[in-house]
């Protein structure tokens, strides 16, 4: 079974803020925090790809940094990218607070969302990871986490 999730994970005031400015729904999480799941057509609204992505990510570029980072001084924030399949694939994250990556964050490979959620202060308080902990384990696709989304924000 897959996991193609990509999205930011952040406080409320970011979401709404998201919701507002770019009509993009969030879904809620653990502790407070909200899922914004973000397709192709979601990031197009929020940056414009400006050339060859980050290392190790799909999506994340220069302007899209530079949109993460100014959203952060709002609250802070981690987008992050999941691509498995049968247990084989990769993740990146990295994470954001006050206008600036968190330094060490901006990472691929495994545990790399389980540490940028550690730097924005989601920390697991049982067995399991941050990653099931705050629940994105819950849906496995990115167009699933917009639907839970879209119903989040009708209420």
């Amino acid at each position: 079974m897959g996991h193609y999730v990509t999205g930011i994970i952040t406080v409320s005031s970011v979401a709404e803020q998201l919701y507002r400015d770019k009509k993009l729904a969030s879904a809620a999480l653990r502790d407070g925090m909200r899922l914004v799941p973000l397709e192709d057509e979601d990031l197009d609204l929020i940056a414009t790809f400006d050339g060859p992505p980050t290392h190790g990510f799909t999506h994340l570029s220069k302007d899209l940094i530079h949109t993460l980072s100014e959203l952060s001084m709002s609250g802070r924030l981690v987008y992050f990218e999941t691509e498995y399949f049968g247990g084989m694939g990769s993740q990146s994250a990295v994470a954001f607070e006050g206008g600036s990556i968190i330094p060490t964050t901006l990472q691929s490979g495994d545990g790399v969302i389980n540490k940028a959620l550690r730097a924005i202060g989601v920390v697991s308080n049982s067995e399991v990871d941050e990653f099931d902990y705050i629940g994105l384990s819950l849906h496995r696709n990115t167009s699933d986490w917009k639907e839970v989304a879209a119903l989040a924000n009708k209420e």
